[in-house]
């Protein structure tokens, strides 16, 4: 007879040692292209994804570079975009470009046995895109009324103020978008954008799924011959503001978005693995002292989170939600309280355990799959990592102490380094 499953006893708490990163196999085109081949999986399925290292904040000009990335995949120099989306369903395949802040990548995911054909498509966008004047305006129009729906929300608000207000809004990483934005972008800005920041600019390209051995000689007729001109796109120098606080007055709003905030450092400086997991402890899971504050005990809001941004040439903390604006004030009291009782007392470590292996469990789950392979690798390339830079990342949560994470409190998390920006009623 079986036994009756007792739910008032939870399951016995495990934790989770070292798991090693699988490594890629590199290879280089004659044109000095890296191409990281990461061989996983049991379906005959494959990404092919080029990275070229300049993103929305390499533009001249607002909006350009994530209209460039979005507008490679709409036809060709030798195919229309009705053609090109033809074959695409043809082989079952499919390719998307898109742009982040640092990088644009174009991504291709087939089935295996379709990779020749399929790779004609993505070197053609990458490397040949048309850029119809009439998918343009589509884009715009489509764009400008999502932008004008964003206009409404209190949470786009506070972030667009705020990132402007810790990295500065004359600086690219921080200027916002406004809807009247996208009436400026012409073909003429995206083709330069295209011809200076993207065409030959290809910082490598990442193989991942099931491989055959052609993959490499596929890869070398399309890309291997091509002239490259390698340009890393950096944000520039920029002062760091002081900490400010500033409310964005919406009239009709029913709640206040809060973002409480800071710049601090990309992923290569010691204390970025320790602030992920002060930030953790903070606000970044379920359970942790903000939402079991603000959320749970005084009921101010459903979610409250904090997070720590790496950028490739900075990073930042933000700390956001959205309360009614009858307890704006004393929601940011109670973020401050939190702050204040990290830089006073250590994190039991009881807690610690919790944290270290929430975020141990979260780069388990990262590394789930080909494709998830293939992200966790993109990032550690884009700020030149390896292998190594995994296993510093275990090994750093793995040693982490309540009296390091107070250290860090201390010298990060003073309410007087903070920017807050509310955006809400009067």
């Amino acid at each position: 007879m079986n036994k009756t499953l007792d739910r008032s006893i939870a399951p016995p708490f495990g934790k989770l040692g070292h798991f090693e990163l699988p490594p890629t196999a590199t290879y280089v085109l004659s044109n000095g292209i890296p191409v990281h081949i990461i061989e996983s999986g049991r379906q005959e399925v494959m990404m092919v994804q080029v990275v070229m290292p300049a993103g929305k904040a390499a533009g001249q000009r607002n909006l350009v570079g994530a209209a460039t990335a979005a507008l490679m995949e709409e036809g060709t120099e030798l195919r229309s975009g009705a053609e090109m989306a033809a074959l695409i369903d043809h082989y079952g395949a499919q390719l998307q470009g898109e742009a982040d802040t640092d990088e644009t990548a174009v991504t291709l995911y087939t089935l295996t046995k379709h990779l020749a054909p399929t790779l004609d498509l993505l070197s053609e966008t990458v490397l040949r895109p048309a850029f119809p004047e009439g998918e343009l305006t589509i884009y715009k129009r489509n764009q400008q009324q999502s932008a004008l729906v964003n206009e409404q929300k209190v949470g786009h608000l506070a972030r667009r103020a705020f990132l402007g207000s810790i990295l500065g809004k004359d600086n690219p990483l921080g200027r916002g978008s406004h809807p009247s934005d996208f009436e400026t972008i012409t073909i003429s800005d995206i083709k330069e954008h295209h011809r200076l920041r993207l065409n030959g600019n290809i910082a490598h390209i990442i193989v991942a799924g099931r491989t055959d051995e052609r993959t490499i000689d596929l890869l070398e007729q399309r890309f291997g011959t091509m002239k490259r001109n390698l340009n890393i796109y950096r944000a520039g120098d920029f002062e760091l503001p002081a900490s400010a606080r500033s409310t964005i007055a919406k009239d009709g709003a029913v709640q206040d978005a809060i973002r409480v905030g800071r710049v601090l450092f990309n992923r290569e400086h010691p204390d970025f693995v320790g602030m992920q997991l002060l930030s953790t402890v903070l606000g970044g899971y379920f359970g942790s002292r903000l939402m079991a504050n603000i959320r749970e005990d005084k009921g101010y809001t459903y979610g409250i989170g904090a997070n720590l941004i790496g950028l490739r040439d900075t990073g930042y903390l933000t700390i956001s939600t959205e309360v009614g604006s009858d307890v704006r004030d004393a929601a940011l009291r109670e973020i401050f309280a939190e702050m204040a009782a990290l830089r006073v007392k250590p994190v039991p470590q009881e807690e610690l355990d919790t944290v270290r292996n929430y975020l141990m469990g979260m780069i388990l789950k990262s590394m789930d799959g080909p494709f998830s392979l293939a992200s966790k690798w993109r990032g550690y390339l884009k700020h030149g990592l390896d292998v190594s830079a995994h296993n510093d990342t275990l090994s750093q949560i793995n040693a982490m102490t309540p009296q390091r994470l107070l250290d860090l409190a201390r010298l990060y998390l003073r309410e007087e380094d903070m920017t807050v920006v509310t955006a809400g009623r009067k």
